[in-house]
């Protein structure tokens, strides 16, 4: 049997970069598929400031992309830093613009209605793979089991610590983290179309080396999608709200489910022991705040990038680590927010079916 210090299950942008910050310990990400497959293969990667009113949520995607570019550049990824320019879709869109602008922070210019950003990037997700290497195994997890301090998986590998990082997908039930998967799609064409800087407006659009990228995370609870000509061409058309593109050659099409948590926020943090802690905290089904959290041991999660994996991921690796070794708080993607308001609404269901 292997032993591990710390095994990462699911190989997206997120289980990768949590692998990638704990290389200092002896670590395995594993995954049925390749690294950086499925949703995260799907990805744009598209690393564009959010607009909208100042809140928590829009702070935390933006500083996000500051720090993910700075992430990737300092590994030697390419950026292609050209500025983005972030358009409204309607004359509602308008009117809300309006109010936005006095509260964007990141620097901005005016232009067509919208806001140029000039940090507006994309990076490409096979490069961030050949870039960021780990110690990586293919591997379908179909048994997970946890004896005295450690977990075993498949009764072949031994750890101390897992961290879940399998996206919309669920190898293990937690009841108090609801996961949604949200259809998104990449296209990539080629044309004769020259773009000096990205777009976005319902999908978002951009050129690097003569390729058009075409990428939008559209469709909730979107099970039966799958990758075909008729996706592709629904994306060339909101495209096509947005640049002249005439014609075109078809190159590639990816498509994946994103995993984007009720809240919008990720998710990160040890995972609660559920039954333990609803039994020492009775009162939090009727709405008061539990005075001890009781975690399983060695268990840990990190979920809920959303459409901005390439740079929520950077953050919340980084913040997972350093709750792991360092003791720090995880704030607003700790995973007791989800539990709080899970506990008081199925608690009392959740105890009464299992006793």
């Amino acid at each position: 049997m292997k032993h591990f210090d710390f095994v990462v299950i699911g190989a997206g942008i997120a289980g990768l970069l949590s692998a990638y910050r704990l290389k200092e310990f002896n670590t395995l990400l594993i995954d049925k598929d390749d690294v950086i497959s499925n949703a995260s293969r799907a990805a744009g990667a598209f690393l564009f400031p959010k607009v909208g009113f100042d809140t928590a949520y829009t702070r935390f995607i933006n500083d996000a992309i500051l720090k993910s570019i700075d992430f990737y550049k300092g590994l030697g990824i390419n950026t292609h830093t050209k500025g983005v320019l972030i358009l409204p879709r309607d004359e509602r869109d308008i009117e809300k613009f309006k109010k936005y602008e006095k509260e964007i922070r990141l620097p901005f210019k005016k232009v067509d209605n919208g806001f140029f950003f000039d940090i507006g990037s994309v990076i490409d997700p096979e490069e961030v793979k050949k870039k960021i290497r780990v110690n990586f195994e293919k591997l379908e997890v179909k048994k997970i089991e946890q004896k005295e301090n450690y977990w075993i998986i498949n009764e072949k590998i031994k750890t101390k610590n897992i961290i879940l990082a399998t996206g919309a997908k669920e190898v293990l039930k937690i009841p108090y983290i609801k996961i949604r998967a949200v259809w998104g799609e990449r296209i990539e064409i080629k044309s004769d179309l020259n773009l000096s800087h990205y777009y976005h407006k319902n999908c978002s659009v951009g050129e690097i080396d003569g390729v058009i990228k075409i990428g939008a995370t559209h469709k909730r609870d979107c099970f039966e999608c799958q990758e075909n000509e008729q996706e592709a061409l629904e994306l060339i058309k909101k495209a096509r709200e947005i640049v002249d593109i005439r014609d075109y050659e078809l190159l590639d099409i990816k498509g994946g489910f994103r995993a984007a948590s009720i809240d919008y926020f990720p998710v990160a943090g040890k995972i609660i022991d559920v039954k333990k802690t609803l039994l020492e905290n009775r009162h939090i089904v009727k709405g008061d705040l539990p005075k001890e959290i009781f975690y399983k041991d060695g268990l840990y999660i990190i979920n809920g990038m959303g459409g901005r994996g390439f740079s929520n991921a950077v953050v919340c690796s980084e913040m997972l680590y350093e709750y792991i070794v360092n003791n720090k708080d995880l704030g607003k993607i700790d995973t007791k927010r989800l539990f709080i308001k899970w506990a008081r609404k199925f608690g009392e269901e959740f105890l009464n079916a299992k006793s």
